[in-house]
């Protein structure tokens, strides 16, 4: 999974082709937990399919979720497959886990057929399938944190070409840093394809200039700093649709600025999921009392997508 905190919504193609993208965010150790193997010859001639649901079909196009559907259609395992998953956090509450399970199977089919990854390759492949065979709404950030990990910035060129590199900062900073976030479950969810859909064509100038600006100050280690900003492109973002804030986030977000937060942006589209916040570590231990039960305690992770049983072991 993965947290956003600068450029959100500038990664969306109708934005990026026009004014490019320039991104700062982080992978976290929360995941998308994905197996396969072949089943062997004596076992029934079918693909089990499990997620939520299990599905148990003769061919690919019988299969009712869409993108295990389409994932399968695009990799071609060259026999029948049992694939099961599961995940750290529920499904669409803007921590990128819809891509982080696409580039995930593209990764774990890639394995099962003993074929070589490259990571970019797998970001491609999950942009194309999420973006232009099931045509959702949305950017491509998601993709490209799930398959290179990392505390990074993302630069989309108006081709769509991206290049990830590290934030150039100190250890004892990133880990400061990370002691000064909150992630708050809003304890719901929405349709993120009608909420991304939203954010098309809108005017995200500000939100990309806001983003640089920020590099500036993780430049200087100035978690106060960034904290503002990230208040400044919440506000920014919250204006280009009536979908992505609602009563109950605002009003969480006016708690924790009078708790003394330094910052809050919500993470996703809009509408549910995360809320995060940037603070001080004595701000944040009262806020992970009075919101505990919702508290989502993390750390940063800079491994991508990964292998945690190579098959034949």
């Amino acid at each position: 999974m993965r947290v956003s905190f600068f450029g959100g919504s500038t990664d969306y193609e109708s934005f990026y082709k026009e004014h490019g993208s320039f991104i700062i965010g982080t992978a976290i150790d929360k995941y998308v937990w994905l197996s396969a193997r072949y089943r062997p010859k004596i076992l029934e001639s079918k693909y089990f399919i499990g997620y939520s649901k299990l599905e148990i079909v003769s061919s690919f196009d019988e299969i009712h979720n869409p993108l295990i559907r389409e994932v399968l259609k695009y990799s071609d395992p060259e026999g029948y497959i049992d694939f099961n998953s599961s995940a750290d956090v529920p499904a669409r509450v803007g921590l990128g886990g819809s891509s982080s399970f696409c580039v995930g199977m593209l990764h774990l089919l890639k394995e099962l057929r003993g074929e070589p990854v490259d990571r970019k390759e797998l970001a491609r492949a999950a942009i194309h399938i999420e973006r232009n065979v099931l045509k959702e709404s949305g950017g491509i950030q998601d993709h490209i944190w799930a398959a290179y990990g990392g505390f990074n910035i993302i630069t989309i060129e108006k081709n769509g070409d991206f290049t990830v590199k590290p934030v150039p900062v100190s250890n004892a900073f990133t880990q400061a840093f990370e002691d000064s976030i909150v992630l708050i479950y809003m304890n719901s969810q929405r349709d993120q394809n009608e909420i991304a859909q939203s954010h098309e064509d809108k005017d995200k100038k500000n939100i990309l200039e806001l983003s640089r600006k920020a590099y500036e100050h993780f430049l200087k280690e100035d978690i106060k700093g960034i904290g503002e900003l990230l208040l400044e492109t919440w506000n920014e973002k919250r204006n280009l649709s009536s979908f992505i804030s609602t009563e109950k986030i605002d009003a969480v977000v006016d708690t924790v600025m009078g708790m003394g937060a330094y910052g809050v942006k919500l993470l996703g589209s809009g509408g549910c999921g995360f809320l995060m916040v940037i603070c001080d570590p004595s701000v944040k231990e009262k806020m992970m009392e009075k919101f505990k039960e919702y508290v989502l305690e993390f750390k940063f992770e800079n491994r991508g997508s990964s292998v945690v049983y190579p098959s034949g072991s």
